[in-house]
């Protein structure tokens, strides 16, 4: 509806259809931004990013540095650093003594795998799944020697039979070469 208003000669619109117009492209520019900005993600050094749509893994994992990705994607970052568990036990020998034992795994995740272990564990698989495992090691390492052996030269043996132990997730995965791998 146009009004004229003859005394000062301007045209008055009603309708406010510009008004509206002008808010509706600020509403579209500012989920535009939105999702530019949520397409854009980082990971840092020394991490591999899993990434996840709605809550399920999609097996896509990301490198070191910037990506561009699905912006209703979230990126789950992983470190892949080496990293060190230090681990004291109070273990039996084969003669059943209890033993005072300090032991250290020293291990990283395999970025190949990461996607996995994201879905299978979480992030909080050091707790899960590496001290629980390095703990068992320990034990089947010392239940099958003597206490003197593991004070002499055989200790060495038996701390590399506990150490190549320890990285193992299950049958099925140690024959697809294993998600952590120890050092």
């Amino acid at each position: 509806m146009t009004i004229f208003d003859s005394p000062r000669g301007r045209v008055i619109d009603a309708n406010g259809g510009s008004m509206l117009r002008l808010i509706g492209l600020a509403i579209a520019g500012l989920v535009l931004i939105v999702l530019m900005f949520n397409s854009v993600t980082r990971v840092a050094t020394g991490h591999v990013g899993v990434l996840t749509l709605f809550g399920r893994v999609t097996g896509e994992t990301l490198g070191e540095g910037m990506h561009l990705i699905n912006p209703l994607k979230t990126n789950n970052e992983m470190s892949v650093q080496t990293q060190s568990i230090k681990e004291s036990a109070s273990v039996p020998s084969s003669e059943g003594l209890m033993m005072s034992l300090d032991t250290s795994l020293i291990y990283h995740l395999n970025p190949d795998r990461a996607a996995d272990v994201f879905q299978k564990t979480g992030f909080d698989y050091e707790n899960r799944f590496v001290e629980p495992t390095l703990r068992s090691a320990i034990r089947e390492a010392t239940a099958s020697h003597s206490a003197n052996a593991l004070y002499t030269g055989e200790r060495e043996m038996v701390g590399s039979r506990a150490g190549s132990i320890g990285y193992e997730l299950s049958p099925a995965e140690r024959d697809s070469g294993g998600a952590a791998q120890a050092h």
